[in-house]
């Protein structure tokens, strides 16, 4: 296998890896929302944010286990493959098609790379250049995001510095919003927000907790991952679910300070939409949006797919009159973890290819000969009838 093969390999098995995760993670949703309970916001979007660093370090974790039961460290009998179970179920008679028809479908995943990486077949070549192409406009619409984002800090005014953070006001800012560089982190500011001292502070507040949360840096990560997932729809399943759940969170942490008046909270969120969408509105202001790598204080613009910001904004201000949400123990939260992990280190573990011919496959292997030779020994006993029939004489 080259090296080519491999890290295509990998590449599908986190496609996977990250489609089971996403449905595992909507599972214990549901269970939560048919039990009633109501988990702090906060403690959702760790766990989320925990999981998706789990399903990029999956291919370390499989190379590391292979290399223990290869080494006899583990015992064999520990191996999880999800073809050597449905070759020992094919064997017991728990799947009854012919054994040839049965390793072609083994085989599919390999056939299909193996088209894709050489661009032999017609499917093949298109499929690699829709991945290629995809890749491409979403790689340059990352650049593109970024060198506008760069252009919008350029050419906002410097307020106030407080250690690595640099508060910036904008002109053109349609609302405020969070951002960084290599070092630096920055919190742009409105200039007509400067009219409204309490919504202001309201407003820094939650920047603030956006830092402090990591969200920044969180949505750089799954933009500059985009490119290579576009084609897979829990890709941005996952990613709205950060979205929701880091601006649900933020309010969440704002709203719990003391000092802060819940209402005046909300109506905050209520004048800021309205002005980011009178903003929106007018044609140069919509050129200058920033739309990636940033993360603001709420949405003015539709996107494909999704919620409207008026709705988003609805869902934000019922979740902070929510009074019954609970943070659970540690310990608690990691006994419900463990088996949410322990789904997706199996799951990117049974998807592998076998790494050698097990007892099993050499019995499916002699049983396609067997099969092979039967129905070649029924051809050639056919074909020898009909030349004894054909040298009879006629009477």
């Amino acid at each position: 296998m080259t090296l080519l093969n491999q890290i295509f390999d990998i590449y599908i098995d986190l496609n996977i890896t990250l489609a089971i995760t996403a449905m595992v993670w909507l599972g214990a949703k549901l269970l939560l929302a048919r039990s009633g309970r109501k988990v702090d916001f906060s403690v959702q979007l760790g766990l989320l944010n925990g999981l998706f660093a789990l399903i990029l370090l999956t291919p370390f974790a499989v190379m590391g286990y292979q290399h223990m039961l290869s080494a006899e460290v583990v015992p064999r009998t520990l191996s999880v493959n999800l073809a050597d179970y449905a070759v020992s179920q094919y064997l017991r008679g728990g799947i009854a098609i012919p054994a040839e028809d049965f390793q072609s479908l083994l085989g599919l995943r390999a056939q299909l790379s193996e088209k894709i990486l050489t661009v032999s077949t017609g499917v093949g070549a298109g499929i690699a250049f829709a991945l290629v192409a995809g890749f491409s406009y979403f790689a340059l619409k990352l650049v593109v995001g970024f060198v506008r984002l760069y252009r919008v800090l350029a050419t906002c005014h410097e307020w106030r510095t407080n250690g690595r953070v640099q508060l910036l006001l904008s002109d053109r800012a349609m609302v405020p919003f969070s951002a960084r560089g290599l070092k630096r982190h920055y919190v742009v500011i409105p200039s007509d927000l400067l009219a409204e001292p309490e919504d202001l502070k309201l407003v820094l507040k939650h920047e603030f907790q956006h830092l402090r949360q990591g969200d920044v840096t969180w949505e750089i990560g799954l933009e500059l991952l985009r490119p290579l997932f576009f084609w897979n729809p829990f890709f941005y399943m996952w990613k709205s679910e950060v979205e929701r759940l880091r601006e649900l969170a933020c309010d969440q942490k704002v709203a719990e300070n003391a000092h802060v008046d819940l209402r005046s909270y909300c109506m905050c969120l209520l004048r800021a939409a309205q002005a980011g969408i009178r903003k929106h509105q007018d044609r140069e202001a919509r050129k200058r949006s920033v739309g990636i790598a940033a993360v603001a204080l709420l949405e003015v613009q539709d996107k494909l797919l999704r919620r409207s910001p008026a709705q988003k904004l609805r869902r934000r201000v019922e979740a902070l009159l929510e009074t019954n949400r609970v943070r659970p123990h540690w310990g608690v939260t990691c006994l419900a973890v463990l088996p949410m992990v322990a789904v997706v280190f199996l799951s990117a573990l049974s998807i592998q290819k076998p790494a050698d011919w097990s007892q099993d496959r050499l019995m499916l292997s002699a049983i396609i000969n067997l099969e092979r030779l039967e129905t070649r020994n029924g051809s050639n006993g056919q074909l020898q009838a009909y030349n004894t029939f054909a040298q009879r004489p006629l009477r």
